[in-house]
């Protein structure tokens, strides 16, 4: 019966004792008591993150607690009570916590980073030509920098400008965006520029320059000429033509500079004439009907196999640059020679040319590439001269391959008349006597050494001190010979400075060569340490 008893008032305590049940009123009271006067932390309408912008982030802050007031900070700034949507501008730390009836909920932090929101005008893909990509960001302070190969842009990187970024091959371009207090943004995209297939121009005179220019009644003459000419016709009847002297030797230069092929034809022709009316003209033949025949194959293998290294680079540019430095590097000047020095065999076949001789063979080349080029007649010191005109992205530049091998011979190249301007090749004193008035030419994008990005000094100590500069890294890295590119006054005075200072300038680089060999020749100044 003890035992009974016991579990009895056991389960009377439990059940039924005066001060239990009041304990477990009181507890059930005081829960939920708190959790009616708790604040809910507020939550923001996005998450923590970086966002690409166009100037700002609008953030909304909200709370379930009904009646709750929420403040909010930036940065580690003072609290500020919520009223509106907040702008975040830059990058940003935002702080913010709820209040009601004196009570206040935890404090919630969300990171928000910006960073530059841009376009490009040409997605990456395949093209069948060269784009010119720009950049357009919405909003201000946006720099952008950039890379060709692959690699991942830094500051340091290409630094983009107005002109935007000429993408001529296939590459991979990544691009870094770059603004004070936001996020640095990376974007890449890959681009397939397919070559186009070179258009030969040589047969096609309707597309020359020179055709252009005239009148129908010129081109009418042209057109007979030309045909007759390709047929080795020794007199051509023009009767019909109702042309002059003038017309005719207008017309017959002009078809002679548009065409380089016609390598047998020699320069001139008489006319036959009553009055002031022509009516047969006899052009004047270099080559007979068959020694031509016999030499086209010549020259059109020889021509070929420059045509294709040509074709191997991207760029309308590279391959003009790579025309004008073959046919210097195997072609000496000569004044002796026989008819040849004045066409294309000269520098195809024969490894020599009077500027006639250069200049057909630099149109010739072209033209077989698509590249639209004549050749321009004038005066060079005091004496008759031929060079040419070539034309880059809608652009005319004058070009004198004969005046870039300044000694006449093999294998010293010069650029200082590669793709410049009108009022440049008449610097030097000479001037144009052309059949037909030649294009303007004022563009300066193809210059040699705005394309290549070469500098081209006109101040002695600027060149002494590149020149240095980039000697010593050239021989840290195994480079023994460099050059700079002077004005022609500039290359005495850079001379004596290199004769005076250049050791004790190169040993402030950690230089120390045992001697050094120095050159000068016309605007390229060589030195090559040892």
């Amino acid at each position: 019966m003890k035992r009974r008893f016991l579990t009895l008032l056991a389960a009377a305590v439990i059940s039924a004792s005066s001060f239990s049940a009041p304990v477990q009123e009181l507890i059930g009271v005081s829960v939920t008591a708190e959790a009616a006067s708790a604040v809910s932390a507020p939550t923001a309408s996005k998450k923590s993150g970086t966002y690409q912008s166009t100037g700002s982030l609008k953030i909304k802050l909200s709370c379930k607690t009904d009646g709750a007031t929420i403040y909010y900070s930036t940065d580690g700034g003072s609290y500020k009570r919520y009223t509106k949507a907040i702008s975040i501008k830059k990058n940003t730390t935002l702080k913010f916590y709820a209040k009601k009836n004196g009570e206040k909920s935890k404090t919630v932090t969300r990171t928000y980073k910006l960073s530059p929101k841009f376009t490009l005008s040409a997605d990456g893909g395949e093209y069948s030509g060269a784009q010119t990509v720009k950049l357009t960001a919405k909003t201000s302070g946006v720099t952008f920098y950039y890379t060709l190969d692959g690699s991942k842009p830094t500051t340091k990187s290409a630094k983009y400008t107005a002109k935007g970024i000429e993408v001529s091959k296939t590459c991979k371009l990544r691009v870094l965006a770059v603004k004070d207090g936001w996020a640095k943004r990376y974007v890449s995209e890959s681009y397939t520029i397919k070559k186009a297939e070179a258009e030969n121009l040589l047969a096609d005179y309707t597309k020359k320059y020179g055709y252009s220019k005239l009148n129908d009644k010129q081109r009418k003459l042209y057109k007979l000429l030309f045909d007759e000419i390709n047929k080795h016709t020794k007199e051509i009847d023009v009767s019909a033509l109702d042309v002059t002297k003038a017309d005719v030797e207008k017309v017959f230069y002009t078809m002679d500079y548009d065409n380089p092929q016609l390598f047998w034809l020699a320069s001139g022709c008489s006319v036959a004439f009553y009055g002031s009316k022509v009516y047969d003209v006899m052009p004047m033949y270099s080559r007979t009907k068959s020694e031509a025949k016999t030499m086209l194959p010549k020259i059109e293998k020889a021509a070929q196999n420059l045509i294709n290294e040509a074709l191997e680079y991207d760029t309308d540019f590279e391959r003009v640059l790579y025309i004008h430095d073959a046919i210097i590097n195997s072609t000496k000047y000569t004044l002796t020679g026989g008819e040849h020095i004045r066409d294309v065999d000269g520098p195809l076949l024969n490894g020599k040319a009077l500027c006639e001789g250069y200049a057909k063979t630099f149109a010739y080349l072209c033209q077989s590439i698509g590249i639209e080029t004549f050749c321009v007649e004038g005066y060079g010191d005091s004496v008759g001269h031929l060079w040419n005109m070539v034309k880059l992205d809608g652009k005319w530049y004058h070009v004198d391959v004969t005046y870039d091998d300044p000694t006449g011979s093999i294998q010293v190249c010069e650029h200082d008349y590669l793709c410049i301007t009108e009022k440049e090749v008449l610097s030097d004193g000479r001037y144009i006597k052309n059949p037909v008035p030649i294009p303007s030419a004022t563009a300066t994008k193809y210059n040699y050494y705005n394309a290549t990005g070469k500098k081209k000094h006109d101040n002695a100590q600027e060149a002494f001190e590149d020149l240095v500069k980039r000697a010593a890294e050239n021989f840290a890295n195994g480079i023994y010979t460099t050059e700079v590119y002077c004005n022609k006054d500039v290359i005495k005075e850079l001379n004596k400075l290199v004769a005076s200072d250049l050791f004790t300038a190169l040993e402030k680089y950690g230089c120390v060569p045992h001697g050094a060999n120095r050159s000068a020749l016309n605007t390229t100044y060589t030195l090559e340490l040892f």
